[in-house]
């Protein structure tokens, strides 16, 4: 079974964000929900629901994986050998 580590995902959508030289409130604004809710995301508290994230995939021109890191190359789980 695949978990998702929120905290990776949102330093993904962070970076992300950084990068395309948005701020948290007009992302928040973008996505429709408020800056307190993006930064719980941010700060791996808090997940968006598939369709916020292929909204953010759209805006920040990515693939789902970029913003969905589940394991860096060298990590190795049992389950996957």
């Amino acid at each position: 079974m695949i978990k998702l580590d929120h905290k990776r995902m949102g330093l993904e959508i962070k970076v992300h964000r950084i990068r395309k030289g948005i701020t948290q409130r007009e992302l928040a604004d973008i996505l429709g929900i408020s800056q307190a809710h993006l930064c719980n995301v941010e700060n791996g508290r808090l997940s968006l629901s598939l369709k916020l994230l292929l909204t953010l995939r759209n805006i920040f021109e990515c693939s789902l994986d970029e913003l969905v890191v589940e394991d860096t190359p060298d990590e190795k789980h049992p389950e996957h050998e």
